[in-house]
């Protein structure tokens, strides 16, 4: 699921969009920030919901074959075996997911056509037949590896997927694989029960802990500019701050944000993750440049006292 690193990213672009645009406010684009944030965990439920309605159409199915004046050896041999799949039965009967998903009205992005279609192809799959006649009734392995081909290999793979999830949400390129990750993690993590908890809280209590923390961090970027930059430009050495990358300076910016303004999340893991980020979203020269920057800002403020952390190990 989307975590602080997914939120520094999504920051780090709309501070960019913020800085290379100035005819918007900094509200406009925290508003967009926090929209693009709280869809992840919309398309999310998107997915486990089409997953959950294409089992269930099993249903639907069966009832069609039961209705046929003229039944075949098929109609009246058919298999609904994917319906008493484990993790099927968990989406059923969740009731926070259930909550979660009217909440979120997503039952009206559900394309009855389109599920018609995935049912059709896992249907006539190979894995799917195997599945059918493993001999293996209520196996949890056997469950959720239908499931993740179904996943994986069907809707992944679907041109018309993907394209009902970029109509239905404008991040979908970009989250994608924010999404099909935690997807992944409900499927292989659900044994007792429906593993839609993250870490510590329910969804709902954690996207909300990580939308604040996306706009506190935005916020305290953009509304310190002047005061960070009095710290960072002493450590650029030769180097002029209007010839840098933007993107290298937003992400120093945001770190110094996060070594003053953030008592719970320890140093190391700052610079961590901005390297890491620098190293996928900038140049080849960026992860080194920033982290002498911020290896020589963060000795600075620990020698004056700036840094206060909360907590053990944190510094």
């Amino acid at each position: 699921m989307i975590t602080r690193r997914s939120v520094r990213i999504k920051t780090m672009q709309y501070l960019y969009a913020y800085e290379t645009t100035q005819q918007l406010p900094a509200s406009h684009f925290i508003t967009h920030l926090e929209k693009s944030i709280l869809s992840v965990k919309e398309q999310y439920l998107n997915v486990l919901l089409i997953i959950r309605e294409i089992a269930n159409f099993v249903e639907q199915d069966a009832k069609v074959k039961a209705s046929k004046h003229i039944k075949s050896e098929k109609d009246k041999n058919f298999n609904t075996k994917l319906l008493s799949n484990v993790i099927i039965q968990y989406l059923n009967n969740d009731k926070e997911f259930d909550q979660e998903i009217k909440k979120a009205n997503m039952h009206s992005l559900i394309d009855e056509d389109a599920i018609r279609r995935f049912y059709k192809i896992l249907f006539t799959s190979e894995p799917y037949i195997e599945y059918l006649n493993n001999g293996l009734e209520f196996n949890v392995e056997a469950d959720k590896k239908i499931l993740c081909y179904l996943l994986n290999s069907i809707l992944l793979e679907d041109e018309i997927f993907n394209s009902l999830m970029e109509e239905n949400f404008t991040n979908w390129i970009d989250d994608a694989e924010y999404v099909v990750e935690a997807v992944q993690e409900v499927i292989n993590k659900s044994k007792n029960e429906l593993k839609l908890h993250l870490e510590k809280g329910s969804i709902r209590d954690k996207f909300k802990e990580l939308t604040q923390f996306g706009i506190d961090l935005f916020s305290e970027v953009s509304q310190q500019k002047e005061a960070h930059a009095s710290i960072i430009t002493p450590k650029l050495k030769n180097w002029e701050a209007d010839r840098l990358a933007v993107i290298d300076v937003i992400l120093i910016r945001m770190a110094v944000a996060e070594f003053l303004h953030f008592p719970s999340i320890p140093v190391k893991v700052t610079i961590n993750e901005y390297l890491d980020i620098a190293k996928e979203y900038s140049t080849a020269k960026s992860k080194d440049f920033i982290n002498g920057v911020l290896d020589a800002i963060m000795k600075d403020l620990k020698k004056n006292d700036q840094i206060q952390k909360v907590g053990r190990g944190l510094l």
